[in-house]
């Protein structure tokens, strides 16, 4: 089995819009409060997404540090456009992260034994993702809670970033994979994607799984 047919099992086994979280956010049946509970817990992983963008930046060396470094730099400019839904479900911008929440953040951001193939993988497996899952969302927001404009723009954006995102990425590994040993690459792919999932587990729930 090639390494993206296995990263593609791995994504699918973690697939959060199978999470019922998730699924009760498109039925309509969350509360405010639940919404406004995820807003604000979530921020520490959309925080952690840039912070790996950069960690990203700063391991490339040449011509690839600067498209990275403009990565980086859209990633940190979207936590303003998040603050702009915590803002419409009135969540909390300064929430303490709970312990999976933390976690979550932790595993996403990376620390500094990570390299940069790594990273890559790790922002693959989760900006790949964010197409599909941030349509949802943002039809789930429109449909059972009144919001769009400001309070859906992060969700709008991402729909449609993240599939350019995540093909960048994507060319980047390629150029990498030959020699690299693919099972820290798949296992750092699932760790990071499992995290996304006990992030939601996390929230306390009555539909926490």
């Amino acid at each position: 089995m090639d390494f993206w047919t296995s990263l593609e099992q791995i994504a699918s086994r973690h697939d959060v819009l199978c999470h019922p979280f998730y699924q009760c956010w498109s039925a309509g049946e969350l509360s405010t409060g639940e919404l406004a509970d995820y807003a604000g817990q979530y921020r520490h992983a959309v925080v952690a997404l840039a912070e790996a963008s950069a960690s990203a930046a700063a391991h490339a060396d040449g011509d690839l540090r600067r498209p990275l470094a403009l990565h980086a730099s859209e990633e940190a400019a979207h936590v303003e456009l998040w603050d702009g839904f915590i803002d419409a479900v009135g969540g909390d911008r300064g929430a303490a992260a709970n312990a999976a929440t933390a976690s979550c953040a932790a595993a996403w951001a990376g620390d500094e034994q990570r390299e940069l193939l790594g990273t890559l993988v790790a922002l693959y497996a989760i900006e790949s993702a964010q197409p599909a899952i941030s349509r949802t969302k943002r039809e789930g927001l429109a449909e059972h809670y009144g919001i769009e404009g400001p309070g859906a723009a992060y969700f709008e954006l991402h729909e449609r970033l993240d599939v350019e995102h995540a093909a960048a990425a994507r060319s980047l590994i390629v150029e990498r994979l030959p020699g690299a040993d693919p099972e820290p690459l798949l296992a750092e792919a699932e760790r990071v994607l499992t995290a996304n999932w006990q992030l939601l587990d996390g929230l306390g729930s009555r539909v926490a799984a």
